[in-house]
């Protein structure tokens, strides 16, 4: 019997108004396709914890990357092993003074490993900050993210490779469903 690993995959653009609508049973049912087990679900924005005999990370994206487009989805699919998103976020964030609420606080995921000349070489506005950090990008909105032009379309533009964000609240709540 093969050894179980247990993986984070964050779904892009996935129920984000009327668009890219993906039901949370229905994406443990195409995770289970895949060929994961034990498929659990967080929110309603595409975040999946699943088990997995596979050991690279990147063919478990890539499987259910191809899963959902066969029914229908075509979005791009980051997968992390839990045990990174565990450390991650018990690291806690590094924009967080104590006094910053947890919407303030995202990290972009890259589909793509960047390193940090090019996350420092994104060109930010006002009091933004943006940061690499453990792979990932730290992000801080002092002001909020409403008309915010750090966007994940500047950052993929910026950085080469697509990135799906999560806010500091949801990465906490991944991950400890992640532990579990």
């Amino acid at each position: 019997m093969s050894p179980v690993h247990t993986y984070v995959a964050l779904l892009r653009a996935v129920n984000l108004g009327a668009r890219h609508r993906l039901p949370m049973a229905r994406l443990r049912e195409l995770a289970e396709i895949a060929g994961a087990t034990r498929a659990r679900t967080y929110l309603q924005s595409g975040n999946v914890v699943l088990d997995a005999e596979q050991s690279d990370p990147d063919a478990v994206a890539e499987v259910l990357r191809a899963v959902l487009a066969d029914d229908g989805l075509a979005t791009e699919v980051v997968v992390r092993p839990a045990e990174a998103i565990v450390e991650l976020a018990s690291a806690g964030h590094p924009h967080d003074a104590g006094q910053t609420t947890p919407q303030n606080l995202q990290v972009a995921f890259p589909v793509l490993p960047v390193s940090r000349e090019a996350v420092a070489g994104v060109p930010i506005a006002g009091d933004e900050q943006v940061s690499w950090w453990r792979g990932e990008i730290a992000l801080h909105y002092p002001s909020g993210m409403g008309r915010s032009k750090l966007t994940t379309a500047h950052l993929a533009k910026h950085l080469g490779t697509p990135v799906t964000c999560r806010n500091w609240r949801t990465v906490r709540a991944v991950s400890e469903l992640a532990a579990t």
